[in-house]
């Protein structure tokens, strides 16, 4: 029996060892088969740059202002319309969480029938009596899902807007107006997480931080440079706010970043989260610059062997409505005036033009002037009116039109606008028609020929698109900072990054003979960042003069003193060597002040660099910033260190003429006294003793 048992225990314990060994291949085969599958997953999953295990990711909020609508959109007459756009998330739309928060204000005086009907992809939504936007204007507008095909979220506003039951008396009250408040905004949560490259660009921060090493040589300066072009120029069309930090610096909250780095080991550019790593070399920051590598960007790391050098953008002598922005070229009006704004800059157009024209086709529903009806088109530019046309009887306009050029601005607004009056007769409730007015996208602006620089700072930025120069002093980290934003408004404003070549001022001997290009030719333009007693230069202002002040020669009101101790940041626009050059610098002891006038210049929220004029700016903070007109007609600068014999005549003439009337008129009198009186008088007066013998 002893035995039986340890027999029966013996195959007990082998059954065991045996069903607990079944259980650990079992777990180890599936351990195996989910490895398998997820390394069979994770290559295309990274490929793609998404993150499959990461749901319901963070929202972003996308204010009107970070689009740029600076203030609110004022809808305006019986049924306006206006579109807004985001581009949609690359990792998939959440609509459960998606939504738009509108803040629309009507005018008070609206008949509370009045109705705003809003749509998402072209498909109503929702429509909201204008009583209950009296009541709250804020409306919660849910986005569905992307439709197939679909790269931007388009919200549409629609409203009808009346007083009374006649819109033809209605209209020139001007009280037809809607109001979209400026605080509306978006909020779009992706499905996916995107940690691709080409996504890092797609997406929406508060800020972004470009980290450079602290030692940078010429070569990585430049590098560097050309980076915080690529960056503003990627992220243009929103008012997000790039810092230039260097290393060692304190990072901020909440900010992505671009650290440029000098590590040999993994990809050139490489995104981790919200950082995007950039290797020091040219190949790496002009692929984020060429369309032509975006596929290559849905990656999450990028190796580059070579890239194709960066060529400016091609002069064309030609641009479509379409390629120029314009959308929606559809108008339906009851009644009223319906405009259709075109905005356009000397950048479009590769530079100022000598002639411009218009190529304008519409097509439109009939309109009968027999009946009463009128209805009329008008096309202005920078709100001249340039031309006028009768439409009634007609369904079609195509013409031709020449624009003046000596009204154009940095950035232009080109204006058709149509006026459609139904017939008056019928009564006041009479219902008016409807009149639908297409616009032809491939409507066109065509121009020949290029005016030569201003040589005043509206040449920016159109003017330095083309290759061009720096000359830096790279040994001050605050000029090269400076430098930096700077570029960054040329390639916000131009729509298009620049590559300028870096020339150390350090390497520099002769002033009066700058280098050249790598082709040994002049540079089309030049931006100097130096100190002020580098060289004396032909500027507005000479900096290496001493005190200086700026005054106005009509009244001689003083506008400027500075004295050498007063801190500010200059920038100065000229023609040196018959190149256009800018020149950074600043005034008194701080050399950081020339930083803020380039980040004061180069915040995009502030869009102070779209309103440059003049050839002088001074900042003595990046929130006082002023700018000048200086010449022989304009104002005028004074050294009081150095006698100018024009300036002491034209701020003394005044006093002088009055002196010299003085004098002149007591000179004058005392020569009459002399010579004016009559011989007889002069003898009476000489014998008076005789003339009283005589009597």
């Amino acid at each position: 029996m002893p035995t039986d048992r340890k027999l029966a225990k013996i195959k007990n314990f082998v059954r065991d060892c045996a069903t607990d060994r079944r259980k650990v291949l079992n777990r180890k085969n599936s351990r195996t088969a989910i490895e398998l599958g997820l390394s069979a997953i994770a290559p295309l999953c990274l490929c793609l740059g998404v993150t499959p295990t990461v749901l319901a990711q963070s929202a972003e909020v996308i204010s009107l202002k970070t689009l740029g609508y600076n203030r609110s959109i004022v809808l305006s007459g019986v049924n306006p319309a206006v579109e807004i756009s985001v581009p949609a998330p690359r990792g998939g739309l959440d609509p459960s969480k998606s939504f738009m928060e509108l803040k629309l204000e009507p005018s008070s005086v609206l008949n509370e029938n009045s109705s705003v009907r809003l749509l998402v992809y072209g498909e109503p939504m929702k429509v909201i009596s204008v009583k209950s936007l009296l009541a709250n204007p804020v409306v919660k507008l849910p986005i569905p899902p992307l439709p197939a095909g679909e790269s931007y979220i388009n919200v549409s506003i629609q409203p009808y807007l009346f007083i009374t039951n006649d819109t033809r008396r209605d209209i020139p009250t001007g009280n037809l107006f809607l109001k979209v408040n400026k605080d509306s905004f978006f909020q779009i949560t992706p499905q996916y997480t995107d940690n691709s490259i080409d996504g890092f660009f797609k997406s929406f921060y508060k800020q972004i931080d470009l980290v450079v090493p602290n030692q940078l040589n010429r070569d990585r300066a430049e590098v560097a440079l050309w980076l915080y072009s690529v960056l503003a120029y990627q992220f243009r069309e929103y008012q997000i706010p790039i810092l230039w930090r260097w290393g060692t610096a304190p990072a901020t909250p909440g900010s992505a970043q671009v650290v440029l780095h000098n590590d040999p080991n993994g990809p050139d550019v490489e995104r981790r989260g919200t950082v995007l790593r950039v290797r020091a070399n040219p190949r790496a920051v002009q692929s984020l610059a060429a369309d032509f590598y975006q596929p290559a960007l849905v990656g999450r790391g990028l190796t580059l062997e070579s890239v194709d050098t960066f060529r400016p953008r091609a002069n064309i002598q030609s641009r479509s409505f379409q390629e120029l922005g314009v959308r929606n070229s559809v108008i339906r009006m009851s009644a009223g005036t319906q405009s259709m704004p075109l905005q356009f800059d000397l950048a479009q157009l590769g530079g100022r033009p000598q002639n411009l024209d218009l190529a304008l086709n519409a097509t439109f529903t009939p309109t009968y002037g027999q009946q009463g009806e009128r209805l009329t088109a008008q096309v202005y530019l920078n709100n001249t009116l340039i031309q006028s046309y009768n439409l009634q009887d007609k369904t079609v306009l195509k013409t031709t039109l020449a624009l003046p050029t000596n009204l154009l601005q940095r950035t232009n607004n080109l204006e058709v606008m149509f006026a459609y009056a139904p017939n008056e007769g019928g009564g006041a409730n009479k219902p008016t028609g409807e009149v639908i007015v297409q616009l032809d996208r491939e409507s066109f602006l065509s121009w020949s020929g290029y005016q030569g620089p201003t040589g005043t700072l509206s040449d920016l930025p159109h003017v330095f698109l083309q290759p061009g120069q720096l000359v830096i002093d790279t040994s001050r980290p605050s000029l090269l900072a400076a430098t930096a934003y700077l570029l960054g408004a040329i390639s916000r404003l131009g729509q298009q990054p620049v590559f300028p070549q870096l020339v150390d001022a350090a390497s520099v001997r002769d002033w009066s003979n700058l280098p050249k290009d790598q082709l040994d030719r002049p540079p089309t333009w030049r931006l100097m960042a130096i100190a002020p007693q580098t060289h004396a230069l032909p500027a507005p202002v000479r900096l290496n003069e001493g005190t200086f002040e700026i005054f106005n020669p009509v009244n001689q009101k003083l506008l400027l003193q500075a004295q050498p101790t007063d801190p500010f940041g200059i920038l100065q626009y000229f023609n040196y060597q018959n190149t256009p050059t800018l020149w950074l610098s600043w005034w008194g002891l701080e050399p950081a002040m020339a930083e803020q006038l380039g980040q004061a210049l180069g915040d995009p929220r502030t869009l102070l660099a779209s309103q440059l004029d003049g050839n002088v700016v001074t900042a003595t903070d990046s929130r006082r910033v002023q700018i000048w007109d200086l010449g022989d007609r304009t104002l005028q600068v004074n050294y009081p260190g150095a006698r100018s014999w024009q300036i002491f005549w034209q701020r003394y003439v005044n006093p002088l003429i009055v002196v010299g009337l003085i004098l002149g008129g007591f000179v004058a009198w005392r020569i009459y006294q002399r010579v004016g009186r009559s011989p007889g008088a002069t003898a009476t007066a000489a014998n008076p003793v005789e003339k009283a013998k005589k009597l």
